[in-house]
C-alpha cells in the first residue's frame, strides 16, 4: 500500500513539472507546429520501417 502512496506522489510531482513546462513553451503556435511535424514525421518513418519484409 505504501508504494501505491509513493507512485501517486511521484506522479503528482511529475503532473506539476509537466504542466510548468507545457504553460510556458506551448503557448507559441510555432512550438504546436514543430511537434507535430516531428511526431509526422516519426510516425512515416516508423510505417515505413515496420511494413518492410
Amino acid at each position: 500500500m505504501i508504494y501505491i502512496m509513493n507512485f501517486s506522489e511521484w506522479i503528482d510531482k511529475w503532473n506539476d513539472k509537466l504542466n510548468s513546462f507545457a504553460s510556458e513553451y506551448m503557448d507559441s503556435p510555432w512550438v504546436g507546429m514543430v511537434l507535430f511535424l516531428g511526431l509526422f514525421a516519426f510516425g512515416c518513418w516508423a510505417i515505413s520501417s515496420l511494413t518492410k519484409r
